[in-house]
């Protein structure tokens, strides 16, 4: 109470020194009841079925200028980043109410939230099991292996990667199809990945040209490749790259497939100072 006489005493000296009225006659200023109204501004978000956090990119619109195009794209996003997290078959949807703000209604299905059961590769082939279970596997262990959530666009890109690690491993004709998904009631995903692996090359005949003898022989060595061995891609390019080295020069490296599931390899060494493509 003795703060507030203070504080008024303090004014009308104050507005004495002004010449105004004293303390009585100052006005009090009043914030405004309600803010005005905003036709193209979304007003309240209310999200039902799920919690806000569970959509927060929708949450967030609140305030922001009403535009139905955006509001689609991120209802699409926000989709999407559910099924990232297991609610393979979650839907929103959204009603507008446009009154003295837009105000959105967001209903979130989210269904059973699934995990991958098992992976089964379609496939006799050799190619080491978990190997090809870890090329698939995504984010830490959480995407794309068993316990984890099923993406498919990662698993597709993952599957690329391994048709490549197949070619480098000798099996230079694989072809990995589509994966299939069969989800259960109980929350459980099952994919099946079919592998058509083909023959596994081996190393057939291995040539050097090119420079001088001393030169070529330099280069097979550095290669480390010997007749009958497995195709190895990897270790192949490991091979030209120490001999680049070794050499001071260019390598070409030519290969050719026979009918006996053969890997041919013909090796030249680039004249001095030959760009990529010369011949010596």
């Amino acid at each position: 109470m003795q703060t507030g006489v203070r504080s008024c005493q303090a004014f009308a000296i104050a507005a004495l020194a002004l010449g105004s009225g004293g303390c009585r006659s100052a006005a009090r200023v009043r914030p405004a009841v309600a803010a005005p109204c905003a036709p193209d501004r979304i007003g309240d978000v209310t999200v039902t079925g799920a919690r806000p956090a569970d959509v927060p990119a929708l949450a967030v619109l609140q305030g922001t200028h009403d535009d139905p195009a955006r509001t689609a794209r991120v209802v699409a996003a926000a989709e999407e980043a559910l099924r990232w997290r297991g609610y393979a078959k979650a839907s929103i949807a959204v009603e507008r109410e446009v009154g003295c703000f837009v105000e959105l209604r967001v209903a979130v299905e989210l269904g059973p939230r699934y995990r991958i059961a098992r992976i089964d590769f379609e496939t006799r082939d050799e190619f080491p099991a978990r190997e090809r279970l870890a090329a698939l596997e995504d984010a830490l262990g959480t995407v794309n292996t068993p316990g984890g959530v099923h993406i498919d666009y990662r698993l597709r890109r993952a599957l690329d990667g391994l048709e490549r690690r197949y070619q480098d491993a000798g099996w230079l004709d694989a072809k990995i199809g589509a994966p299939r998904s069969a989800y259960d009631e109980e929350g459980a995903v099952r994919l099946s990945i079919p592998i058509d692996a083909g023959p596994r090359y081996r190393i057939g005949a291995i040539r050097a040209r090119g420079a001088n003898e001393r030169a070529r022989r330099a280069l097979l060595e550095e290669l480390g490749v010997d007749p009958g061995a497995y195709y190895d891609g990897p270790a192949l390019r490991r091979g030209i790259e120490r001999a680049r080295r070794r050499l001071d020069r260019r390598v070409e490296l030519r290969t050719s497939l026979t009918d006996a599931d053969e890997v041919e390899i013909e090796a030249e060494i680039a004249a001095p100072g030959a760009t990529s493509g010369e011949r010596p």
